[in-house]
């Protein structure tokens, strides 16, 4: 007769899902993006104070005028890469073998035909006009 009472809340729940969101990103190097992109903030602003809009993007996107947080950002980034090489060389070296599958092919399932021409013979030509409804009461 009454809907049952909605669970209680599961606070602990939510913080495990943005843990693992967060070791997500940093698993896939996404905080060199969030501080690339946080440096290019920094100098449009700067370059934007001193110049014009466009002299702005053109002085922030040319990689002429880097500012600290880029050239940490780009250390940063081929340290992780060259550390990510490395560590699968090692597992080279080691003698993991990888698991060998064989390729599997799709084939979707045989339709139906559709065919028009049949629907051709059992249309009715209809030449009149449909008849007139009755008059509304009170509206006339």
């Amino acid at each position: 007769m009454f809907a049952p009472a909605p669970a209680p809340p599961r606070p602990w729940l939510r913080h495990a899902q943005r843990g693992t969101v967060l070791l997500l990103c940093l698993a896939l190097g996404l905080q060199w993006a969030l501080l690339q992109g946080i440096a290019w903030t920094g100098m449009f602003i700067s370059f934007a104070r001193e110049g014009s809009v466009i002299e702005a993007v053109e002085k922030t996107f040319d990689g002429q005028h880097a500012c600290e947080l880029c050239k940490k950002v780009k250390e940063g980034t081929q340290d992780s890469n060259n550390h990510e090489q490395g560590t699968q060389e090692e597992g080279a070296g080691k003698g993991l073998a990888a698991v060998l599958t064989s390729t599997v092919v799709l084939v979707p399932p045989a339709g139906d035909t559709i065919s028009f021409a049949m629907t051709r013979g059992m249309m009715v030509k209809r030449n009149e006009m449909p008849e007139t409804p009755p008059p509304r009461r009170g509206l006339v």
